[in-house]
């Protein structure tokens, strides 16, 4: 066996001990099913560094960077997304197995493992943040384009900051008390097994207000309502590149694809808003 396949090989080893270490310690955070699961893959990966440790003989240390970076994620975004991101890697490792497929017996072998528990995880792993994904995109898309346009028609139609704030703060909230209403109705309604109205309502209720709070929050720090329009506007292009990536991500979506479409659709609610602003301050004064 040359020397290349050797460091290959001490790579992949590397990164199994470094997934081992990782599984486990979500499997120590998670409970009932979903640390039986997570606990079974941490298992399926010391396995096949073992197997790696036979051929080349050697110990490897674990990637610390890469398992401290991952908790730190899952504690923000939850295990699926963590996990779904993982996953993009072990796509990369599968291909990289083949390069010395000729030269180690049972690497067939590995890779299927490695499909096997990544769709069983995915398949049955359990979060409750992911049971309500419609609820939040629904209320991340309403808030963003109803605010965004109510703090950029106001800008354009009275130019007072305060005002502008205070305007679009009572309208915030107003709509995320009408949002809530309407998706605990929605949900209600929904007669299929499992349906969580109280949940869904809740995940709504907060991502809502989040954005209201993102995006009217700068006309109460900045006293000329073009900067605090800036800074709203830059809020919206961090919360949907933020969100856009978590859905593209949990749902196997290509991200560019899916934040050109969002962008497209904002771009268009600020750009009517802008006229409609214009429109406003020219008639009224």
């Amino acid at each position: 066996m040359n020397n290349d396949t050797v460091k290959k090989i001490l790579t992949y080893q590397k990164n199994e001990i470094t997934e081992h270490i990782l599984y486990g310690a979500l499997a120590k955070r998670a409970k009932g099913k979903n640390a039986k699961i997570l606990q079974k893959i941490s298992e399926d990966e010391l396995k096949h560094y073992k197997f790696f440790k036979k051929i080349t003989g050697k110990d490897t240390r674990p990637d610390w960077i890469k398992i401290y970076f991952y908790r730190f994620v899952s504690r923000i975004f939850g295990f699926t997304f963590t996990i779904k991101m993982m996953s993009n890697g072990e796509e990369q490792a599968e291909h990289n197995y083949e390069e010395v497929e000729d030269t180690v017996p049972g690497i067939k072998k590995i890779i299927q493992e490695e499909v096997k528990h990544e769709e069983s995880l995915m398949g049955q792993l359990e979060e409750g943040v992911l049971n309500h994904m419609s609820s939040m995109v629904l209320a991340i898309n309403n808030s963003i384009q109803e605010i965004t346009g109510i703090v950029v028609g106001l800008t354009f139609a009275i130019a007072d900051t305060l005002m502008i704030g205070k305007t679009a703060l009572i309208s915030g909230i107003a709509a995320t008390l009408a949002m809530v209403a309407s998706e605990y109705l929605s949900q209600k309604a929904n007669s299929e097994e499992g349906s969580a109205p109280v949940q869904a309502a809740v995940y709504t209720g907060i991502i809502y207000l989040a954005v209201v709070a993102f995006l009217v929050s700068p006309f109460f720090i900045f006293a000329h309502h073009y900067t605090a329009l800036a800074a709203a506007i830059a809020a919206v292009v961090i919360i949907v590149s933020v969100f856009t990536f978590f859905m593209s991500v949990v749902k196997g979506l290509n991200y560019t694809k899916a934040l050109a479409e969002v962008s497209i659709i904002t771009a268009g609610v600020v750009t009517l808003s802008f006229f409609l602003g214009m429109g406003m301050k020219l008639i009224f004064g």
